[in-house]
Order: structure tokens, then sequence, then C-alpha cells
């Protein structure tokens, strides 16, 4: 079968034309991240490349500036990568890429410079190319964010197989067979992988794309889960997730008793008032931060809202809560926001959850104990029994920290 190189050529330039549309719609019409436009360029460089080859023997100064724009193609696409995996840097330094291209397109150059033979020059562009995508596959499955992905396998495979095209070159070049039916096959080989090449770009870089959106809409629907269930200032659960998850501990059949603390800072306004919100906000995080550190796993706090906040302790008798109150106050101590002119202190209201009690009843009556710690004289912990409407308040602890 003879070969018609310019109807190759031509098949070659309307499909690499045809991908760089493509992946220019797409990157004005849609969302594209850091690297996409040096995707893009690549093809156009790439297709414009092998326009200028189909005129080469009307115009052979032409040829120069379309070696190059073959060779670019492997290093062109790196450039991409770097950028679109900016996150994990290669240790290897991006200027020994385009050393690399300048390198092998001199090497080819010097060769048509001296007017060597048609065999020394197909064996000195053969040899450049085959090193720029050896090194191209090499570097793409060193990116630690993409190599375990299909998409760059198939990459490093495109890469790897234009590289063993080019060594075959390189081999009829060596050995002058790059002239006939064995040349002419090779020449048909070449357009292939060009072809080819240019259409896996477009399928990577589309999917590249997509992954990236994907990953990204999950980490925003995170960060927006996060925000709609955490205090942003304490970092604990807010009001409704401090339900949430309190209401499952208990659906989940939680080994009794289930205590329940509910507490807040002592005259916080009077904080606020006179050191300024910043030192307010500064007091909850510490007073939150001191929650944290007293808990167990199973047991679950949240920020009621304001100054307030409620524990739920599984497994945990009203002597006990008493001394986790004990224990958060004392780490407190350590945490003073200001403790010459404002200290800090709580008052806790404790009650132990009846059968079948709901958590909204249940933090009813341990707002009534809180309200009775705050009677007392604040900065202690107060358990009540009984039903809401006739509490019986037991125990009265004093926890050490002086009120303002």
């Amino acid at each position: 079968m003879s070969l018609h190189l310019p109807t190759l050529m031509t098949v070659c330039i309307a499909a690499l034309a045809t991908s760089a549309a493509v992946m220019t719609l797409h990157g004005l019409t849609q969302r594209t991240y850091r690297g996409y436009g040096w995707w893009v360029a690549a093809q156009w460089l790439l297709a414009l490349g092998c326009l200028l080859h189909l005129f080469r023997d009307s115009s052979p100064e032409l040829l120069p500036l379309g070696n190059l724009l073959l060779l670019q193609w492997p290093i062109v696409v790196l450039a991409g990568m770097r950028r679109f995996c900016l996150r994990h840097a290669s240790r290897v330094p991006q200027s020994l890429d385009w050393l690399l291209l300048a390198l092998a397109y001199l090497v080819w150059l010097a060769t048509w410079a001296a007017h060597g033979s048609l065999a020394a020059r197909v064996a000195a562009f053969a040899a450049g190319a085959c090193a720029l995508h050896l090194y191209g596959a090499l570097m793409l499955s060193r990116m630690v964010e993409l190599r375990e992905g299909s998409t760059i396998k198939l990459l490093v495979s495109v890469e790897l197989s234009c590289a063993a095209v080019q060594a075959v070159r390189l081999g009829l070049a060596l050995s002058d067979g790059i002239d006939g039916a064995a040349g002419d096959r090779m020449l048909l080989a070449s357009g292939l992988v060009i072809v080819v090449s240019s259409l896996v770009m477009v399928y990577l870089a589309l999917m590249l794309t997509n992954e990236r959106s994907e990953a990204n809409l999950r980490a925003m629907h995170r960060k927006l889960r996060y925000l709609a269930d955490i205090d942003v200032l304490t970092r604990v659960p807010n009001r409704r997730h401090f339900h949430e998850l309190a209401t499952r501990v208990l659906e989940a059949g939680a080994a009794p008793p289930c205590t329940l603390m509910m507490f807040d800072v002592d005259h916080f306004k009077r904080i606020n008032d006179l050191l300024g919100h910043a030192a307010g906000d500064e007091a909850l995080r510490q007073v939150a931060r001191c929650v944290r550190d007293s808990l167990r796993t199973p047991d679950v706090a949240g920020r009621l809202g304001g100054d307030e906040f409620a524990v739920l302790l599984p497994g945990t008798g009203v002597d006990h809560a008493m001394t986790v109150a004990t224990r958060i106050v004392a780490r407190l101590a350590d945490r003073q926001v200001a403790p010459t002119h404002a200290p800090l202190s709580l008052s806790f209201g404790i009650v132990q959850m009846h059968d079948g009690e709901s958590l909204d009843d249940a933090l009813r009556r341990a707002d009534q104990a809180l309200y009775e710690a705050k009677r007392q004289g604040r900065s202690r912990a107060v358990a009540a029994f009984g039903l809401e409407a006739r509490p019986v308040f037991g125990e009265s602890r004093s926890l050490g920290l002086t009120s303002l």
C-alpha cells in the first residue's frame, strides 16, 4: 500500500485542530484550573507544527519551526501538569524541562544546518523526541497527586508509545532503512501516534478538570457542613447539632444513668463591658477548650448560645458529673484571660435524666438547677432532682473560683 503523505498530514492536522478547538471551547465556557491553558497551547502548537510540515517541500525554511513545534508537546504538557499539581511541586526544577527541549532541538538544528543526510536528520530528530517523551513519562509518573489515577497512567502510556515509535525511527535511520515501505510505515505510525496523543490529551484534560471540580465541591460541602454544625468561635457543636448528637446517643441506648450539665460564665456581660468583646470571645474559647479536654469520647458537648454550654454524660451519675465540673473549672484556672481584672468562674446546673425523658425536658430542669446555682452565689454546681414542676435541689458544691 502506497502512503500519500499530504493526506496523512491533513488528517493529523484536522484531528489536532478539532481536539484543540474542543479544549478551547471548554476552557471558555467552563471552569478550568491552573495548567489547563498550557495543555490547550500544546494542542494548538502541535497542530501548527503539522501544518508547517505540510508545506515543507515548497517552503523548506518552515521546517525548523515545524520540528520545534512537534518537539514541544511533551514539555508543554508537562508544564501544564506542574501547574495543575502545584501543591505537590516536583524536586526537579522546571528549567530542566526547557533545557532538555532546547538541547534536543539544537542537536537536530545543527544537523540540519550542516546539510546532513536525511538519515542523520531523522536520527537526530527521533533521538530528541524519544528522550523528551521518556522524560515526560518519568516526570508524570512521579507526580504524587496524580500517579494513582487512571487518567495519568493513560497519558504516561501514550508518552511511552511515542517514545517507542521514535526509538524505532531512530533504529531505522541508523540502519539506513528510512526509505521505502518501512519508512512509509513508520511515517504512518508516527501520524497515528500524534492523533492518538491529541485525543488522549482532550480526555485527560477534561477528566482532570472534572475530578478537581468534584474534589473542590466535596471539600466545600464538608466546610459548609462544618459551619452548619460547629460553633466557629468555640469549635464545639452548636445548639442544633448538640441536640442532634445528644438525641442520637440517647436513642442508641446509652448506658444509664445519663447526666446532663448546663453551665455558663458568671457575669459574662461584665467581662465584655470591662475588657471588650475580643476578651469575651477569648474567654469562651478557653472555656470550650477546657470542656473538650475534660470529656471522654462518648460525652457530647455543645454551645447553646451566648456564654451558655451543655454537656451530656452517658453512663455517669450526678456525683461523677460534679467531679467533671470540678475538673473543667480546675483546667480553666490555668487559662484565665485577665485573672486580676476579670477572673473567670462558672456555674453549673446538673440533672440525671429520667427514663423516657426527652432532651428538651432535661435541659429545662438543668436550667432550673443553673438558676439555683446563680441564686446561691455563683461559682458552684447545683444538682436538681424531681420533676420540672416541683424541682428538688440537692447537692451544692462550691467550685473554688471567685466570681466578679
